[in-house]
């Protein structure tokens, strides 16, 4: 279940999706979310932070579950498939 939220261009979602295109192997099966990691923040807070455009410390709240990377590659690496998937 979502954990945290965060904000991102409408131009980085649409670049990741066609990027996401190109690494089947990475991407299919999965669900992930996207937004920029100096934006993250506990769902209870969203609503302020969002209104507020607040930036964050990415440290501060972990998932354990993010990626970051230089390449969209890296960025796909390590993503779980979802269940039921095969």
């Amino acid at each position: 279940g979502d954990t945290k939220s965060g904000r991102i261009a409408r131009a980085d979602v649409a670049a990741l999706c066609v990027e996401s295109i190109s690494y089947p192997d990475l991407t299919g099966g999965t669900t992930f979310e996207c937004y920029d990691a100096d934006t993250g923040a506990p769902l209870a807070t969203v609503g302020l932070s969002n209104i507020a455009k607040k930036k964050t410390d990415s440290e501060v709240f972990v998932s354990g579950k993010e990626r970051r990377g230089n390449t969209y590659k890296d960025l796909f690496t390590g993503l779980e498939k979802d269940s039921g998937y095969s």
